[in-house]
């Protein structure tokens, strides 16, 4: 029996991800290199990567950038793991399956849908799907309809971002006209959509042909605030109306592939929204498997491959913050260290400190620049 490790390139941006997708490979026979435009990403000290590869996402080709390192390496797997990259991938799939086999991906056009929200937001609603009511930066009477419809306060967001970075909250006309003369180049990207005081949802999926293979989902508390980012409080369980709400949305798009769908539960009617999909592995991705038992990078690697595989069904599960681990702790509590995110980063200590080191950095520089 054949026991040398198969080699796969893994290809993104993100450090977090990428440290997550390698703790869910890791112990399953694979080797790993990376290719990145990030020279900052964690993941090239990485105990789990033998090299890695840096372009430029300017002025490179990252499909000669990728057929160069697998012919140069012998990689068995191309596998995009961040969003833009799984795009590239699959639009020169038929020419770089010549090499390696590569991730299952989404056709450009639908994709191209998925992860833009104003273009999702219009397909949701030519398709009868849930989403909020919406109206574009640069489109007067599509605001003025949505003013009417639901007042103010209304999120301004761009239409290409993600983690809930670059949303606004709008409280008034004036705030609003004031947003429109800033952005007065660029009104195209950014939409406008209803305030909804409600639990942040998280459905995670793997489709073929847009059905769903395997799926979990994640809700947190209910959010009342300003904080659009993602949480550390979180509940695993089973959603009948979320996953036929999510389901509904894949077929038309003939999904294929990973995708991250963000959803709102209005705190008060319970009514569900499509708010986004994000075209790529997600951040908690390590603990969808650790805590809800499903190895999503696993899973989408054998699928891709044709080999075969067997599909759990997730498990409930919650995961607390840190705040809250030690709020139990001081209070002699039963929440334990397990319960948060971060005892699996002791697989991986130096990659995840320069991550985490990264993110602080990062936090203390949008503070300064906030003065």
């Amino acid at each position: 029996m054949d026991t040398t490790p198969r080699l796969i390139l893994l290809i993104g941006y993100d450090s977090n991800i990428a440290l997550g997708v390698l703790a869910c490979l890791r112990n399953q026979g694979f080797s790993f290199y990376l290719l990145s435009h990030n020279k900052k990403n964690a993941a090239r000290c990485s105990r789990y990567i033998k090299k890695t590869f840096y372009y430029n996402a300017e002025n490179d080709s990252l499909k000669d950038k990728i057929i160069q390192i697998v012919k140069e390496y012998k990689i068995d797997f191309i596998m995009p793991y961040d969003e833009l990259e799984t795009r590239e991938v699959t639009i020169h799939q038929s020419e770089l399956s010549k090499y390696a086999p590569c991730l299952l991906g989404t056709k450009k056009s639908n994709f191209d849908i998925g992860i833009h929200k104003l273009n999702l937001a219009k397909f949701l609603t030519e398709k009868g799907i849930p989403c909020p009511p919406f109206a574009s930066l640069d489109n007067t009477d599509e605001q003025e309809n949505l003013i009417n419809k639901v007042g103010f306060p209304l999120l301004l967001k761009p239409v290409r971002m993600a983690s809930g970075r670059m949303i606004q909250k709008v409280h008034d006309q004036q705030s609003l006209n004031n947003i429109i003369v800033e952005h007065q180049d660029n009104l195209a990207n950014f939409l406008l959509q209803p305030f909804i005081i409600g639990n942040d949802i998280t459905c995670n999926v793997i489709c073929k042909n847009g059905e769903i293979i395997c799926h979990t989902i994640q809700e947190s508390p209910v959010k009342t605030g300003s904080n659009f980012s993602s949480n550390d409080t979180l509940c695993y369980h089973h959603d009948k109306e979320v996953i036929s709400i999510v389901s509904r949305m894949m077929k038309e798009l003939e999904w294929n592939g990973v995708a991250c769908i963000d959803m709102r539960r209005n705190a008060q009617t319970k009514q569900i929204y499509i708010l986004e999909i994000n075209g790529r592995f997600w951040a908690s991705v390590l603990p969808s498997f650790v805590k809800a038992g499903v190895n999503f990078p696993l899973i989408l690697l054998k699928l891709s491959l044709g080999e075969e595989i067997e599909i759990p069904k997730f498990k409930p599960a919650i995961q607390v913050s840190v705040k809250e681990y030690f709020q139990s702790l001081i209070k002699f509590g039963n929440l334990k260290f397990s319960d948060t995110k971060y005892k699996s980063y002791l697989l991986d200590p130096i990659a995840r400190f320069l991550q985490m080191a990264g993110f602080v950095l990062l936090l203390f520089s949008n503070m300064l620049t906030s003065f």
